[in-house]
């Protein structure tokens, strides 16, 4: 018992050693970015208190563009402050800038080294429900929180629909679909697909004994072609592969997607909603543009 009572004080200590407090937000009051340090994830809210409206929620380890730091508060037992942050893809649909507000006792500053060691069944959960995949052969996955699934092929009619599971201590996504295009639909029937490799960035997984690395759906021309358009308007089901954008790998995902003009034409949207990318020249437009 007293064991147990030790390390439930040593991880709730922990939390706050590695919290941003109020003391660093009085001390760094122009940082550009922050990250977001919570597994269970952060809610965004329409104003800087526990009253104020869930307009969104925000992924262990998503960056985020601060604008300014608010009062204080302690929640949790840490004190610390409330923070303006952009909301990138809102700000891009709307052709303004628009903003939310989180607690700042959730964010850190540096991340540590992508790790899975500690994951249960709901942080799996919530890591492929982050966006929607794409693999080489152009399928794309969707996992919801809701527990729903979708796949199918690009530029197509052909995919299926149902339910899945995942099970971190077996390392395996169960799923039961049925498949099909407009002419025909399968029964249901059960799949279950070996995780074989988690990365922060991509998935290795095997399916009916074939080896399939799923990637952020962005990688696609099917949904980043939006980001070359002056007019942002991707549909609900584009949606989901622009949270990618917001996570410390999305700086070399972009700039190893495979066409000469997407940078160039895009980088209006990407710096309107804050999208930082290790480019000199890109890095000019950006502070030009923020500062």
């Amino acid at each position: 018992m007293k064991k147990y009572f030790l390390l439930l004080v040593l991880i709730c200590c922990s939390n706050f050693i590695f919290s941003l407090d109020a003391e660093y937000f009085e001390n760094n009051k122009k940082v550009d970015f922050l990250y977001v340090k919570s597994p269970e994830g952060l809610r965004i809210r329409n104003k800087p208190d526990l009253s104020g409206n869930k307009i969104g929620a925000l992924y262990d380890r998503m960056k985020v563009k601060i604008i300014s730091v608010g009062e204080k508060n302690t929640i949790d037992g840490i004190k610390s402050n409330w923070i303006k942050i952009l909301l990138p893809i809102k700000t891009a649909q709307a052709k303004e800038n628009i903003y939310g507000w989180i607690f700042g006792g959730y964010l850190t500053d540096k991340l540590d080294p992508f790790s899975t060691k500690e994951w249960t069944d709901n942080d799996l959960k919530r890591y492929i429900c982050r966006f929607s995949w794409v693999t080489g052969i152009n399928s794309y996955y969707q996992f919801d929180t809701d527990g729903s699934y979708k796949m199918g092929r690009l530029e197509s009619g052909a995919g299926g629909y149902g339910k899945y599971t995942v099970s971190m201590n077996n390392k395996t996504i169960s799923v039961k679909a049925s498949y099909g295009d407009e002419f025909f639909e399968s029964e249901v029937k059960t799949e279950i697909y070996k995780i074989t490799k988690i990365e922060e960035d991509k998935i290795t997984l095997n399916i009916d004994n074939g080896e399939f690395t799923l990637r952020p759906s962005l990688t696609n021309d099917c949904f980043y072609k939006f980001l070359t358009q002056k007019n942002f308007n991707p549909s609900s089901f584009e949606l989901p592969s622009y949270n990618a954008l917001m996570f410390s790998f999305s700086s070399d995902l972009i700039k190893n997607i495979d066409s000469k003009d997407f940078v160039k034409n895009s980088t209006h949207n990407l710096i309107k909603m804050g999208i930082y990318i290790e480019d000199d020249e890109y890095k000019k437009e950006y502070n030009l543009y923020w500062n």
